[in-house]
This record gives C-alpha cells, structure tokens and sequence, in this order.
C-alpha cells in the first residue's frame, strides 16, 4: 500500500474524507481528480502526493452543480468532463473548477471514456448504449440495444479498451462482462478507441 485517501467507514465532505467516491482521472504531472458523488455533489483535486488542493460543486440542478457526480475524465487540453448521473448531463470545467460547458438531454451517463482520437464516449444505461461525442458536445454516433442475448446490454455501466482496441463493458443489470473484438472491416469512426492516459511523469 502506497497511500489511502479517506478513511473506512467514516463519510465526510472535507479535505480527509469522501462519500462514497466513483471515479479518478490524472494530469500529466500526477495530479489528480476524484468525483465524490453518490452521497456528496463534487469533484476533489490532490497533488500527486495526495495532498488536497481544492474542491468544487454542490447538489443542485445549476452550472457547476450535481446530483450523482458518477465519472470524470481529462482530455489532452487538461479540461475535465464530469457526468452528473440524475442530472441528464456532462459538464466540463478547467482544471481548476471554472465552469466551461454543459452537454444536457441526456438520460443517465454513467462513465466516460475520452479516447485517444480527443472523442468523448459515455455509457447511458438507461438506453443501453454507448453514445460518442466530439469535444465541442456533437453527438457523433451510438450504438448497443436493450437485452439479454450475446452483444445487448442491460445497464451498461463500466466501459474500458485495451491496447488491441478489444471492448469491454462491464453489462450490470444483466451480471457479466462482455469483451468485443473489432471487425477487421468495421468502420473505425464506429470504433471506441483505447483510452487517452495523461499521466507521463512516472510516479515515485
């Protein structure tokens, strides 16, 4: 164990505590960015020692505000995207919390993925598929259908790619993981590809 951030069994909204937190996304030098988002309504940002640097939102409906803060990724630009879950929604802010954008309409994104190609893909599971967006919030195409059969999803919550371009989609409500494989003649538009890691200064 190189370091624990929080502490077990003790909730809190605070600079050394979370509520129930869900995901992580990193800058180039190790910073990184935690959204604390089914109990508390924010996004926390550390040094790469773990050392708190500042947090932003609240609960609400509003620019800057959520209600389920469910993902959060960077792109190579340094803006973070944070998909507020029970509000319909992604939001984009710069580094340091300034409210820049807000992609709305949405039923319930649950995670993000920003690609390689700067696209920005997100699980909705509600419609049970996976949907891609230009960074200016155009959607680009989806695809995925509701059900139980060998290619359909029930909740598709998680996502990730691997270095081969190999899928896989962690399909909650129907309780498995399904790995796609590209087609060899598969429209590479269509295609999610490995995710961008900002991270390029090795961590000590």
């Amino acid at each position: 164990m190189v370091m624990t951030l929080g502490e077990r069994e003790v909730t809190g909204d605070n600079e050394n505590h979370f509520a129930r937190p869900t995901d992580m996304a990193f800058l180039p030098d190790g910073t990184f960015f935690v959204s604390d988002g089914y109990v508390n309504s924010r996004v926390v940002k550390f040094n790469r020692d773990g050392e708190f640097l500042m947090q932003w939102g609240s609960s609400g409906t509003g620019p800057g505000q959520f209600t389920l803060v469910h993902s959060v990724k960077v792109d190579a630009d340094r803006r973070v995207y944070v998909a507020d879950r029970r509000n319909g929604r992604i939001q984009i802010f710069d580094e340091n919390g300034r409210f820049l954008d807000m992609w709305d309409g949405m039923a319930q994104p649950s995670h993000i993925v920003v690609a390689q190609d700067q696209t920005v893909w997100m699980s909705d599971p509600t419609l049970n598929r996976l949907v891609q967006f230009n960074l200016s919030g155009l959607r680009l195409t989806h695809w995925g259908v509701a059900g139980s059969f060998p290619g359909a999803f029930s909740n598709p919550h998680h996502f990730d790619v691997d270095e081969d371009g190999n899928l896989y989609v962690a399909d909650y409500a129907n309780y498995r993981v399904q790995k796609f494989v590209p087609k060899p003649d598969a429209d590479p538009r269509r295609l999610i590809q490995p995710a961008f890691v900002s991270v390029n200064t090795p961590l000590n």
